[in-house]
């Protein structure tokens, strides 16, 4: 029986090759660089050998912009049953051709605890004034100002699921009064409050911080249009680590402008990279970064992890418990 192909970006197999030689699986590890495929040992991968199964997108594709190119080569042979997403969304174009194609497709969590991160950095560096501290700094002003704390304050995470659930589990050891929303209900202890959809109006008078951690659906495209944002409190902060078209840019530019909300934090737009003319860059009341939440230190790692288990699980014909 010939062993079973998984197709690999180059670059991560050093490593990971260890850990792959120690699944009990008869595997051959091919590894695809935009040069070309070898297998491991590095001899080329003839047009007739080449009928990989599963596949890895590993996040190095994705920082070195190989992306694109590595799926096509997914997609190339037509033999390809299942691949391994480093990305916890799954709308970028490339995956929905893998899904086009039929093949099982599974997400990743390994971005979430670096989302969860972010979004308290961001959070707080606002709440802080810190880039009013670094204004002092720089023109050797001693300022002592008061500034404000998120102990007591109330945030409004919309899609709570495993990213929101890690934002919770961070803002609520700092005294944090966390609400969760999602379309069904549910009971989840990692909130102090579990709502539905429908009733987000009504927590957004009172919340102090409001998190985007939905998946672009058609009920969440759009979601934070004028009437959302004229229900939010004056001084709230919104944050969008979800997708860009879930916000309605045109509405936040105008309601910011009007006082409402007081700040918006922004790492994902409807197209990327942002255009250089979008007024948003220049609007005091918005902090933006290029699409980074997740891109933490510990990614890669976490990464490899969510591979190898779910690569064993795939090859053993377990439940994968991340398959879209």
């Amino acid at each position: 029986m010939s062993k079973r192909q998984v197709l690999i970006p180059h670059m991560t197999y050093g490593r990971i090759r260890s850990r792959l030689d120690d699944l009990p699986h008869d595997l051959a590890v091919l590894c695809w660089s935009p040069t070309g495929v070898t297998w491991a040992d590095g001899s080329p991968v003839t047009a007739n050998q080449y009928a990989p199964e599963a596949g890895w997108v590993a996040i190095d594709t994705m920082f070195s912009g190989d992306f694109p190119s590595f799926v096509a080569a997914l997609l190339e042979p037509g033999t390809v049953q299942w691949v391994q997403s480093c990305l916890a969304g799954t709308d970028a174009p490339p995956l929905l051709k893998l899904l086009e194609a039929g093949i099982r497709l599974s997400n990743s969590d390994a971005p979430n605890a670096g989302v969860a991160e972010y979004v308290m950095a961001a959070v707080m560096h606002v709440q802080h004034g810190w880039t009013g501290r670094s204004d002092n700094q720089r023109k050797a002003k001693w300022v002592q100002n008061g500034w404000n704390e998120i102990n007591g304050t109330r945030w409004l995470v919309i899609g709570f699921g495993s990213i929101g659930a890690e934002v919770a589990k961070r803002a609520r050891s700092f005294g944090v009064e966390v609400v969760g929303a999602r379309r069904t209900k549910v009971r989840d202890a990692r909130a102090d409050e579990m709502i539905t959809m429908d009733r987000i109006s009504e927590l957004l008078p009172s919340a102090n911080v409001v998190i985007l951690a939905c998946p672009l659906t058609d009920e969440t495209r759009g979601l934070v249009n004028r009437d959302f944002l004229s229900q939010m409190h004056e001084d709230a902060i919104l944050v969008n680590v979800s997708r860009g078209p879930v916000v309605d840019a045109e509405a936040l530019l105008e309601s910011l402008s009007s006082g409402r909300p007081g700040h918006a934090i922004l790492d994902v737009f409807e197209t990327e990279p942002l255009d250089p003319s979008s007024p948003l860059w220049d609007h005091p009341g918005v902090t933006i970064t290029s699409h980074i939440a997740g891109a933490g230190s510990g990614i890669t790692k976490r990464g490899d992890e969510v591979f190898l288990e779910q690569l064993d699980a795939y090859l053993s014909g377990r439940s994968l418990r991340l398959e879209i």
